[in-house]
């Protein structure tokens, strides 16, 4: 339709110019127009640069309409190529990148001021800090091929004795700032309204995240040629080593997404169920009539606790998982609804992949945990305090301790919470009485209905 546009314009002033100049020309007094001011060069310049500059705006009006009809999509129609203005030059370019999304604020977008059970501020660069070291010291130290982003937003950018800090000895590892097109409401929000959103508490800085990591990462990262990525928040920590390479894994044995932790989510939002099922329908060869009826039938809400992943990212720039990402994305539920990109991802996940494309990596110690953050938090049969576990926990690796090495490490994490917490110590989990616990220690049935068809949930280990 642009094509179109620009012909045809482009033929009709020119065809006008022509006959314009043409009757200027005109010697015989009955021949000519009254345009002899045209036969000054000058003249004529200035009325093709007018006639030019409206062609343009004809042309912008028509495109802009046409985006609108459209439902303009930013999956389909993102740039090229992100912004690079702040990538090291001369740097070495991995396929494998791991990536953290990062406030360097002392007060959380959301969650506000953080604080431990002893009253002990808890800061964004202060969890970051932890999170890298325990990162480099318990993998890239031995594994280093790979690169590292640190994604930021303006609102919290990091000072540059901060970048210089956290960089020192770390060669691999950038800062980038998320804005524009990567950070931004949808076409057709009005942010002003987020007050009568659903959990309006969640900020639109909040919702930004569950976008990018949902929908945005993998076209911003297959353009700059990644085929891996890592996710790691700013508190995720790994806490025993891993011997092996992680993306060297995926590759080897064909893995397309592997998760550390599972959990059950319910709060998918209203009218998100019915934008799955309109796809299904609209896409009946989309996937296996198996996967669809594991996905409905052994709970839609089982899925991945996706502060830590790792995924092939062509998996999710191709169809099917596109076209899934796309009707998702102009749903506007991510805004509207505070639909999770951990939701997101057990959904695509679940219906475009077989278990045996999944891995489930049990053998490194993991932590990632939500404190409470009021005076009280919890269930009415169980209630915590500020700063007791409210969400996640640590999860065992086996292989890394024995029963009595365990024991001993689990105590020093529950010792680091005030006495009246309720920290269980499971088997193989210590933190929040939540449904990443029921997923982990088998509580829950129909997440083992689920997780026991993925073939590493069984084995224990992983072998490199």
């Amino acid at each position: 339709m642009i094509i179109t546009v620009v012909v045809w314009s482009g033929l009709t002033f020119s065809t006008a110019l022509s006959l314009l100049w043409y009757h200027a020309k005109q010697t015989r007094t009955e021949r000519a127009l009254s345009l002899t001011w045209l036969r000054r060069p000058n003249r004529f310049l200035h009325l093709l640069l007018l006639l030019g500059i409206c062609q343009n705006a004809v042309i912008y009006k028509v495109h802009k309409n046409a985006r609108d009809d459209n439902k303009f999509s930013i999956v389909m129609d993102l740039p090229k190529e992100p912004d690079n203005s702040s990538l090291l030059s001369g740097k070495t370019r991995s396929s494998d990148v791991i990536v953290y999304l990062a406030q360097f604020s002392n007060v959380h977008s959301s969650y506000g001021a953080q604080s431990d059970a002893l009253s002990q501020s808890i800061t964004g660069l202060s969890k970051l800090q932890k999170s890298l070291d325990l990162l480099y010291k318990n993998y890239l130290d031995q594994f280093p091929s790979c690169n590292v982003i640190i994604f930021y937003d303006s609102s919290s950018p990091p000072d540059l004795r901060t970048q210089v800090e956290l960089r020192r000895s770390r060669s691999q590892l950038e800062f980038r700032e998320l804005n524009g097109t990567w950070w931004e409401v949808p076409y057709g929000l009005d942010e002003k309204r987020h007050h009568k959103w659903k959990r309006p508490k969640y900020s639109i800085g909040y919702r930004h995240m569950m976008r990018w990591f949902a929908v945005l990462i993998w076209p911003y990262l297959a353009a700059e040629g990644y085929t891996h990525v890592m996710r790691m928040d700013d508190d995720s920590y790994i806490h025993s080593k891993i011997g092996y390479n992680l993306f060297e894994y995926m590759r080897d044995h064909n893995k397309k997404y592997a998760f550390r932790q599972p959990v059950r989510d319910s709060a998918v939002g209203k009218g998100y169920d019915r934008v799955i099922d309109d796809y299904l329908f609209e896409h009946p060869n989309a996937t296996t009539r198996d996967l669809i009826h594991s996905y409905k039938n052994v709970s839609r809400r089982v899925g991945f606790y996706n502060n830590w992943f790792i995924a092939n990212i062509a998996f999710f720039t191709n169809e099917p998982a596109s076209s899934l990402l796309r009707a998702i994305d102009e749903s506007n539920l991510i805004y509207t609804q505070r639909t999770g990109d951990l939701v997101i991802h057990s959904t695509v996940v679940r219906l475009f992949l077989r278990p045996d494309d999944i891995q489930w990596f049990r053998d490194f110690t993991y932590e990632h945990m939500t404190l409470c953050r009021v005076d009280t938090c919890g269930s009415s049969t169980r209630t915590n305090f500020k700063g007791c576990p409210e969400n996640g926990g640590v999860s065992r690796g086996f292989g890394v301790y024995s029963d009595e090495e365990w024991t001993a490490f689990a105590t020093k994490i529950k010792e680091q919470f005030d006495p009246r917490c309720e920290v269980e110590i499971d088997w193989n989990f210590i933190g929040a009485d939540d449904s990443v616990r029921d997923c982990e220690v088998k509580k829950h049935a129909a997440c083992w209905d689920y997780l026991k068809t993925i073939p590493s949930a069984t084995n224990g280990t992983v072998k490199a």
